[in-house]
């Protein structure tokens, strides 16, 4: 994912489209400030999450731009999350999410709220990047709770 991070940052700036450049360098600066904070290179998966909350950065200041009434920034600012977002894999559906949580409650042989840390662990290391942390945290809530 990197590599093909660093080739569209590259096309990118050839083509002179500085929304692309802004987002791919964006996520490219957040993977490497990470792996040198980490002493570590980053694992796909951990690639994928950086790329993510990128992505995510984005959509928040589209969405402030949007609610301060500046409609044509907002615009801007959300076609470099969606540049992002194209890169990632897709999530997946939420009816897919009881069955799933039951089976890492069952799994981790969870029975309270205390245990719902090893729960989402389970669900991150067994689903990877598909995984919607919000839908799957509030089904873990309403199994557990």
């Amino acid at each position: 994912m990197k590599d093909k991070l660093k080739q569209l940052h590259q096309k990118a700036r050839i083509a002179r489209d500085a929304a692309a450049t802004e987002a791919y360098g964006a996520a490219l600066a957040a993977i490497q400030e990470g792996e040198v904070r980490a002493n570590e290179d980053f694992s796909e998966a951990k690639v994928l999450a950086v790329v993510e909350k990128e992505a995510g950065k984005f959509a928040e200041s589209a969405a402030a731009f949007a609610k301060a009434g500046r409609e044509d920034k907002a615009a801007e600012i959300n076609e470099r999350a969606e540049l992002l977002e194209a890169l990632l894999p897709e999530k997946l559906d939420a009816d897919a999410y009881p069955k799933l949580v039951a089976d890492a409650v069952e799994a981790t042989g969870a029975s309270s709220m205390r245990d719902m840390g090893a729960v989402m662990a389970k669900l991150k290391a067994d689903i990877g990047p598909a995984l919607d942390m919000k839908l799957a945290s509030s089904e873990v809530k309403k199994v557990l709770g």
